[in-house]
């Protein structure tokens, strides 16, 4: 960790400067670990370890911070499309077998009640978010949470579902790993409010092998990080939540939503202006076509790269009590978080992505 710290003393002390703004976004490398160019205040490691020491009128207003932020590097052939993708609906219904296979299930081990969801981002690391494991009744040892990957329906373990006619089944049994480490942002408080850092990285007890239902998500660019530029797209978020408040599936669902303003969330759940404006993304807001209850934690997706592959800009944070109702939802931004995620990756196995 010290050695990171150090690192990061290097990126300000060679990046804080005005830079033309033509250079925000590109690519930089330093010591080795890829990143990108952005103002200082767009990077969260940035913004937790410097910011709060740096003078007021060091920076004026019309000059910016500019740092190489280390961000995390997705994984080759990540966000895997689906036959069945095609099809944009805003109707919550079951998934095909083979959608989303980085979703995932976080339980407790010694019985069989899902936790949170999470999904897949490399062969060890899961991410989810931070209020599933940070709770009293929740604070366990990492080691007492199990996950389960590869899965549709939870109460078998041979899937099968009809496929215009055709009974198609699953070749593979889910996959079970127990969980090893679980690192929740340091900044994430359980009494506030607005779930500010809402995010987790949980860390197996060993590799996943790759397979038709087991594969990784891929991660946004920094470039997608802004959450005034969500509104009025198309987003899709899955999990195995309840499909409203009373009534619980044990099957993979999907929903798609739509990107609003922040405002919209700011009113709704009466949250002041936010402390970190791009940490957050405000989704959804009609009725019967929302998360609920169990999907916390799950990934919010959008199709990206000429539609090729799926890529994870949010996590599933929380909502109105009763999620059917027509409030939208607030959801950690991804794109905010990859140094945080790059760090501890590489805290944990020495190894940056990218690198």
């Amino acid at each position: 960790m010290e050695g990171w710290h150090a690192l990061l003393a290097v990126y300000c002390a060679v990046f804080f400067m005005t830079w033309p703004s033509v250079i925000r976004g590109e690519e930089c490398t330093l010591d080795g670990v890829r990143g990108v160019l952005v103002p200082g205040e767009q990077c969260d490691s940035f913004w937790e370890q410097t910011m709060n020491e740096l003078d007021d009128n060091s920076v004026n207003a019309n000059e910016s911070a500019i740092v190489c932020c280390p961000v995390f590097q997705s994984e080759p052939n990540c966000g895997k499309v689906s036959q069945y993708d095609g099809t944009f609906s805003h109707d919550s219904r079951e998934t095909q077998l083979d959608q989303f296979p980085w979703a995932v299930v976080i339980s407790y081990r010694w019985i069989s009640k899902t936790v949170c969801s999470g999904s897949l981002i490399t062969r060890e690391f899961v991410l989810s978010a931070a209020h599933c494991y940070s709770q009293p009744r929740k604070a366990l040892l990492p080691t007492q949470y199990r996950v389960r990957l590869g899965d549709w329906d939870l109460n078998i373990d041979k899937d099968c579902q009809y496929v215009d006619g055709a009974k198609v089944c699953n070749e593979y049994p889910p996959v079970e790993i127990p969980v090893r480490t679980i690192v929740n942002h340091r900044l994430y408080e359980p009494k506030r409010r607005d779930f500010l850092h809402d995010i987790a990285l949980l860390r197996l007890a060993r590799p996943v092998e790759y397979g038709a239902l087991i594969s990784p998500v891929c991660m946004p660019s920094w470039s997608r990080q802004v959450p005034q530029e969500i509104v009025g797209q198309d987003f899709t978020a899955t999990g195995w939540g309840k499909t409203h408040a009373f009534m619980a599936l044990q099957r993979k669902l999907k929903i798609g939503m739509r990107g609003l303003n922040m405002t919209v969330c700011m009113r709704a759940y009466k949250m002041t202006a936010p402390e970190v404006p791009q940490a957050q993304l405000c989704i959804g807001g009609k009725r019967r076509r929302d998360v609920c209850y169990g999907d916390s934690g799950g990934a919010l997706m959008r199709r990206e790269n000429d539609l090729s592959r799926w890529t994870q800009v949010g996590i599933i944070s929380f909502g109105a009590n009763h999620c059917d109702q027509g409030f939208p939802g607030v959801y950690t931004n991804v794109a905010f978080y990859l140094d945080w995620i790059q760090r501890v990756i590489q805290d944990a196995t020495g190894v940056a992505s990218g690198a």
